[in-house]
């Protein structure tokens, strides 16, 4: 999955941050009309919390992606901030974005494949994970990486995409919606917060605690359908017959309105149906600490 991901994230990069932002991660409003990026910040100040971020304190990110979290929780705490990102794009980015925010002395990212980090053991004081574990079908060996370069007592704070304590395998529904969903980001079988939690207990990390942060009908999905008219256009054919017109008249590149239907569209569709069929959650938190 290491290529597949590495190109979906060159491709998928720019397309995520012009449209949505530079974090793709789903958080639940804690009020009705809470706008979207104040609930991502919401999340990433619970990180800090859970973490004890504070000057002095070096943090790694895992999967860092361009960057956008580790800035703020640098801005935020005054703690060092290092991430690694598998995407060497990403890294071209967020270099550039964290210079430009005049963070030079508290940021910085490396490539690199978080299986095998270029760090030394006992290093962080503390680490995250926010969306980057779903990409790693073997969860043990990441996080004995982890546990390698973190320090004695050194906590982990994860916030998943995952599949709901619900979720059943033995549902062909179930599967196909999360199989076409997992398809459609380059990802391997999503994990379970029991299989997260179990994986991370083999690899020296105890669980201290395992929450949903959804509050009811505020969960993690609610900004995709606060608006009907988005459900009903990546639902609906319409759209595909219009893009596949806009490819005919050579408005838009050949494959495009596949590529729209599979990648853009519908990874909003797979994301919104698991929502709404309680078989994916994307407000799970997990907290470690290293024995």
């Amino acid at each position: 999955y290491i290529p597949a991901t590495r190109h979906y994230y060159k491709l998928m990069a720019p397309v995520i941050a012009t449209y949505y932002g530079e974090g793709w991660h789903f958080c639940p409003p804690e009020f009705q009309g809470q706008s979207r990026q104040e609930a991502t910040y919401r999340m990433y100040r619970m990180v800090a919390d859970k973490l004890e971020l504070q000057s002095g304190r070096h943090a790694l990110d895992i999967g860092c992606g361009v960057g956008g979290m580790l800035r703020f929780l640098a801005k935020h705490s005054g703690a060092h901030v290092t991430g690694i990102t598998l995407g060497a794009n990403e890294v071209k980015q967020a270099i550039d974005a964290i210079a430009s925010d005049g963070l030079d002395g508290l940021c910085r990212v490396v490539e690199g494949d978080s299986r095998k980090m270029p760090f030394d053991d006992c290093t962080f004081d503390s680490a995250y994970a926010v969306y980057a574990l779903k990409y790693y079908p073997n969860l043990t060996t990441v996080l004995s990486e982890v546990q390698r370069v973190l320090k004695p007592g050194g906590r982990v704070t994860a916030y998943c995409l995952c599949k709901s304590k619900t979720y059943r395998g033995d549902d062909p529904t179930h599967a196909k919606v999360l199989s076409d969903f997992e398809f459609s980001t380059a990802m391997p079988s999503l994990h379970t917060v029991d299989g997260m939690i179990a994986s991370a207990q083999d690899a020296g990390l105890r669980c201290v605690e395992d929450i949903d942060i959804s509050n009811g009908p505020l969960n993690w999905y609610s900004y995709w359908v606060a608006n009907p008219l988005l459900p009903w256009l990546v639902n609906s054919r319409l759209t595909y017959a219009m893009a596949s017109t806009g490819e005919a008249m050579r408005i838009l590149p050949p494959g495009f309105a596949r590529f729209n239907d599979t990648f853009l569209a519908g990874t909003l569709r797979h994301i919104i149906r698991g929502g709404q069929m309680g078989i994916l959650t994307g407000s799970a938190m997990l907290s470690f600490e290293k024995t």
